[in-house]
């Protein structure tokens, strides 16, 4: 018999102590799942990827403790996951938890966010790309030059840029080493989707043959509009200028045909610079835009304010610009305003 309580007393402590043993192994699992001795570990999600097949990954890769104690301490200690597929820094102690919220939530390392403001240029885009170090400012030119544009898109040799306009400004995300080619092609394609949303918000009828003249008409009240709510009187002025044959004037028009940037100085020698986007010179609309508009500008060439303005003049105290139809008047505002 005491044999026998000495056998059970053994046995009791093996079992509990295997028990014990593998308690600790199964939490020791989840606390720090990965076999590394890097501080640091890259881990690659493709666009595929559940959280069972990176585990898998992972493990063939020889950075799993152990998959299967993995895979039930995940499946007892749900954690809701949500992954997205890029390149992510995952620290190698890190727990099982810290691994999937840093998958759910963490950046892209080769992930760049990149905003385009309204009213850029194609050549203002390139620079801020090659500030942000995805490629060159030359090398987006030049894939903007080598689009394969739609036919109705007049290919014009006296346009700088065929896609002057048409690329959208927005807040894109693309990964390093991207082909600029990819880049415009998205940028593109944004614009044609914004611009069909346009149109069927505000249920017009708009067939792509027109779409240059309203794109040229929004670029100029994107550069012109001293704000948003004014976009609509701005763009009054154009047609009203236009319905009269008077020329439209803009000094942002001819910012554009020299090159130039809005900080610059426009002087009167500027103003009879022969080229056909200097609205100074040319009777009617320039032969395409001179900047990429939003969606605003978009919406005030398709729906202009109805007014007799044909003159408007920037107040710098306002921040806002006079309108008036009457000439004098502009004159006088405009030395009123340039004496502040």
């Amino acid at each position: 018999m005491k044999k026998f309580l000495i056998f059970l007393l053994i046995m009791f402590l093996v079992i509990g102590g295997a028990a014990f043993f593998g308690w600790t192994y199964y939490n020791s699992i989840g606390e720090r799942p990965l076999k590394t001795d890097e501080e640091i570990l890259e881990v690659v999600v493709e666009p595929n990827d559940n959280f069972s097949r990176l585990l898998t990954k992972l493990d063939n890769e020889g950075l799993l403790r152990n998959l299967l104690v993995t895979r039930i301490y995940f499946r007892l200690n749900p954690i809701e996951t949500a992954l997205k597929p890029g390149t992510f820094d995952i620290h190698g102690k890190s727990s099982l938890h810290e691994i999937v919220t840093e998958l759910n939530e963490g950046v892209d390392k080769y992930e760049v966010t990149v905003t385009i403001p309204e009213g850029l240029t194609i050549e203002r885009m390139g620079e801020v790309y090659e500030e942000k170090g995805l490629f060159s400012k030359e090398s987006f030119i030049e894939a903007a030059k080598n689009y394969i544009v739609p036919s109705w898109l007049e290919n014009n040799d006296q346009k700088r840029y065929v896609l002057e306009g048409y690329l959208a400004p927005a807040t894109y995300k693309f990964k390093l080493g991207q082909a600029p080619s990819y880049v415009v092609d998205t940028m593109y394609k944004a614009f044609v989707n914004r611009m069909n949303g346009i149109i069927e918000e505000t249920k017009d009828t708009l067939p792509t043959d027109e779409w240059n003249e309203i794109v040229t008409i929004a670029s100029m009240i994107e550069r012109e509009a001293a704000n948003v709510e004014e976009m609509p009187r701005v763009s009054s002025v154009i047609y009203n200028r236009l319905s009269i044959a008077k020329k439209l004037q803009i000094d942002a028009t001819v910012v554009y045909a020299l090159g130039l940037t809005a900080k610059d100085t426009v002087t009167l020698d500027d103003l009879k610079v022969d080229s056909p986007y200097n609205t100074y010179v040319v009777p009617a609309l320039p032969i395409g835009p001179i900047a990429s508009p939003g969606a605003a500008a978009i919406k005030a060439a398709l729906r202009p304010e109805v007014t007799e303005y044909i003159y408007y003049v920037l107040d710098p105290a306002a921040g806002q610009h006079f309108f008036t139809s009457d000439y004098n008047e502009f004159l006088r505002k405009k030395s009123e305003f340039a004496n502040q």
